[in-house]
């Protein structure tokens, strides 16, 4: 093939310029084109109502993290009559057309975030859910996704096929952000509605001036609205490049987070990489002029001080602040494996090993335990019964009258005890029921009543606790009656203490002189039985 028979550029333009003509202008009804856009994107009640039912139905789906929800709002919603109409007038530099559009859009702005705003705060969910926060941080897929969206839109629009579905992509990119920033404004939380209130700019603008785009490839301009005049397609001008400034300050801030995340996600697979891991989840937050790099590692071995060494060669190379949390987890080959496992076959045979060694202990103590209790068993004959445990587990020794003293069968329990060990509940001696003597009560230089039980005093409250005595009496003798009544107070405190019940506490009466001996002590305590 020779080059001299290639079509020249000049050539190839006029040719393309001729099918865009035939293919494209010439095929189409601009007329019905225009009123059909006119009437789409038309202010009425079907559109305000359609509207709030979308954006309610998109709250809901939101709150619930349902994306089947959401999905089902987009269906609905009437987004993309305004929407396209207003690209059609910046196309057709037709100022009627978008002073219409945008106030059908700003209306549908105003009742979409009332009825979402009344629903947070109706709703018992106000948790920002992973659908609620994935809007919130706009980046370089979702402006595609609107730029598609709107190229979509308004060739479907144009053409009059499939208008219905491609609003379902419209509305993917506008009304799940539109209800974000009703969420954030529900709860005052700036930094949502700042968040996807730029993501609903950023569609809203891409969507617009992509339909634009391809309302003049279809060749729409200023020829479709006569009426316009030099003011009006000025300002539709001027409006057009405003519109356009948060639009490529948007694509600017996107840029660089998209550079700042190639960069990040390049050094943790170095990262990696050295240490025969792959970083296999990665999550970089803008947070003002800095970012946070949330990342987990698979790695075969854990490397100390990864995170913060990350975070210095990151905050270097992107001359701004990166914090980077990384969560590191250690996997294994076939040699490791084996290694854990003989390691654990080994920690096995301790474990078994001490278990076993345990188990032996325990019947060496039980053999001992059962030879001590026949031991006892022939000692403890001599001076009472020993009584097998009851329900509650406790061996009582009921002693014989007269074999020992209280303060003697208290220390016993207490020798018992030692003997039995701490496998069994400790056992319990009973001495036989007896008439307790007052407790002497020592008397200070000034002749007041010392503070305090004696020894007498505790092993008398012992013995009432092993009798279980329903209720006793403290009578307090002293010279003073005052003394003597504070005296039986005090002792019934301590009888409480020790868990034994105490029905009266008073001083020491007539009868109560007479039945003493004569060799009583003045300043004493009494210990009584129920009808002792």
């Amino acid at each position: 093939m020779n080059l001299n028979d290639l079509p020249t550029p000049r050539a190839f333009w006029r040719w393309l310029r001729q099918w865009r003509k035939n293919e494209l202008v010439d095929s189409i009804d601009r007329v019905a084109v225009l009123s059909h856009v006119d009437d789409a994107g038309a202010l009425g009640p079907r559109f305000a109502f359609m509207t709030l039912m979308a954006c309610g139905i998109a709250m809901l789906g939101l709150l619930q993290n349902s994306a089947a929800v959401i999905i089902g709002a987009m269906l609905i919603a009437p987004l993309m009559g305004p929407i396209i109409e207003l690209g059609m007038g910046l196309a057709t530099f037709d100022f009627r057309t978008v002073r219409s559009a945008l106030k059908t859009i700003g209306v549908g702005i105003v009742l979409a975030l009332a009825m979402a705003m009344i629903i947070v705060w109706l709703s018992p969910l106000k948790q920002a859910t992973p659908e609620i926060l994935a809007r919130t941080q706009p980046t370089f897929f979702d402006l595609l996704v609107a730029v598609f969206s709107g190229l979509a839109g308004a060739y479907a629009t144009i053409t009059q096929k499939g208008e219905t579905i491609v609003g379902v992509a419209i509305a993917t990119a506008l009304m799940p952000p539109l209800a974000v920033v009703a969420y954030g404004l529900a709860l005052a939380n700036w930094s949502i509605v700042g968040g996807a209130g730029l993501l609903l700019m950023t569609n809203l603008l891409a969507i617009s001036l992509s339909a634009t785009v391809v309302a003049r490839l279809y060749g729409f301009g200023g020829s479709d609205s006569p009426k316009q005049t030099a003011w009006q397609a000025g300002l539709i001008i001027g409006t057009f490049v405003l519109l356009s400034i948060p639009l490529g300050l948007s694509l600017r801030r996107i840029a660089l987070q998209t550079q700042a995340e190639v960069s990040i996600r390049a050094a943790l697979d170095a990262a990696a990489a050295e240490s025969g891991g792959r970083v296999s989840a990665l999550r970089v937050d803008p947070v003002g002029n800095a970012f946070t790099v949330d990342a987990v590692l698979m790695t075969p071995r854990y490397v100390n001080g990864l995170d913060e060494r990350l975070s210095e060669i990151l905050t270097r190379q992107l001359d701004r602040k990166v914090d980077v949390q990384l969560r590191e987890v250690v996997t294994a080959d076939d040699k490791s494996i084996a290694n854990q496992q003989a390691t654990l076959s080994e920690l096995s045979r301790s474990i078994a090993s001490l278990k076993q060694a345990d188990a032996q202990r325990g019947q060496a103590m039980q053999s001992q335990r059962e030879a001590r209790l026949s031991v006892l068993e022939a000692l403890v004959s001599r001076i009472g019964t020993l009584e097998q445990p009851a329900n509650d587990g406790v061996m009582r020794l009921r002693l014989n009258p007269g074999v020992m003293s209280l303060a003697q069968a208290r220390a016993l329990e207490g020798e018992l005890a030692g003997v039995v060990g701490e496998s069994a509940p400790p056992p319990r001696v009973l001495p036989p029921l007896q008439t307790l003597p007052p407790v002497p009560w020592a008397v200070d230089a000034d002749g007041k009543l010392q503070p305090g039980p004696s020894s007498t005093l505790a092993t008398q409250l012992w013995a009432m606790q092993r009798w279980q005595a329903n209720g006793i009496e403290v009578v307090g003798i002293a010279q003073d009656e005052d003394a003597a009544i504070q005296r039986a107070r005090d002792v019934s405190e301590l009888a409480r203490a020790e868990g034994v019940l105490v029905t009266t506490a008073r001083g020491a009466n007539a009868d109560d002189r007479r039945a003493l001996a004569a060799d009583a002590p003045a300043n004493a305590v009494w210990l009584r039985l129920p009808g002792n």
